[in-house]
């Protein structure tokens, strides 16, 4: 893997993967960005949610489930000192679709949690991560 980053004025800086997908960064308005990016820490939580929902619908598809529905929450809680990393995250994961029941999904969230987000498992020393699945 290999990222780019390219600093674009005041504290904004543009990531650039290797396919040329960029996305663009910068602090909150509280530490003088506009509000019309995200920051660094908003990515790791999109980052953190997006691979526990990717491993989920795959699976679940595993599962033969046919998906309609999957929506993440995804609630966070920082340090107030510095480092301000996260203390706890709890996420909320709606699903429905055919052949879905609470036990599939629960079980693909356990196992997505607990043994294949790479994400999740990086922050676990530091940050407790909770979940709660809901089934429509």
């Amino acid at each position: 893997m290999h990222i780019a980053l390219k600093w674009d004025g005041d504290e904004r800086f543009i990531a650039e993967n290797e396919k040329g997908v960029k996305v663009t960064m910068e602090p909150g308005p509280a530490y003088g960005g506009s509000g019309k990016y995200p920051t660094p820490m908003e990515l790791v939580v999109v980052a953190l949610g997006g691979c526990t929902g990717m491993d989920m619908a795959e699976i679940l598809k595993k599962m033969r489930v046919d998906l309609k529905k999957f929506e993440i929450e995804v609630v966070a809680k920082r340090r107030e000192q510095v480092p301000k990393y996260f203390e706890e995250i709890h996420m909320v994961y709606t699903i429905a679709g055919e052949g879905l029941t609470q036990d599939k999904a629960q079980r693909a969230a356990d196992l997505s949690n607990q043994k294949y987000c790479s994400v999740g498992v990086m922050m676990r020393d530091k940050t407790k991560i909770t979940y709660e699945v809901r089934t429509e």
